[in-house]
């Protein structure tokens, strides 16, 4: 193997001259280069709030969390970014209303409630000063949440019947190897 095959590939942006360096082994460029590895496999600590929601969401949350932003969407006309915004930390909040109520942690619930439903009032409220002839929501913003969590629970109930009546369908049949 030559010397040129063992050195580090990578070029200068300046001069365009490639670098000197040795190569690290098992690798086509030296350490200052990139062949220390950088990040181990699963880090997410690099992660910006929801640019990566499928990353650090299961899938059910991630269900539950297009429901919510699905729900919002259906109630509201949003207007670019400030509501996106507004959006999805009322999302992600609601996630974490979930997570604190199953974990039996009641102080925290209600902070994320809280923050749902402030998110919720801005919302109302940026869509009041858009709008000035549009009709009211006729709700507060608990209100609202209220009936969102309820058709969220009636839509995980009604997709748990389907899941049922499907198994019991599937026991009644009867195999080919027992026909």
């Amino acid at each position: 193997m030559s010397d040129d095959a063992r050195r580090c590939t990578a070029k200068s942006k300046q001069t365009g001259k490639r670098c000197r360096q040795p190569a690290a082994p098992g690798r086509r460029v030296c350490h200052y280069h990139g062949a220390r590895g950088g990040a181990p496999k699963g880090n997410l600590n690099g992660l910006l709030h929801g640019a990566y929601a499928k990353r650090v969401l299961n899938q059910e949350e991630q269900r539950i969390r297009d429901a919510f932003l699905a729900e919002i969407r259906r109630d509201f006309v949003l207007n670019g970014s400030s509501d996106e915004v507004a959006v999805q930390m009322a999302a992600m909040a609601f996630l974490q209303y979930l997570r604190a109520q199953r974990a039996g942690e009641e102080g925290a619930a209600s902070a994320q409630a809280r923050i749902v439903r402030n998110c919720l009032r801005d919302l109302k409220a940026t869509r009041s000063a858009r709008e000035p002839g549009a009709l009211p929501l006729g709700t507060t913003p608990a209100e609202w949440a209220t009936a969102l969590v309820a058709r969220l629970r009636e839509a995980q109930t009604a997709k748990e019947a389907r899941g049922a009546k499907k198994d019991s369908k599937q026991k009644d049949e009867p195999h080919e190897s027992q026909a």
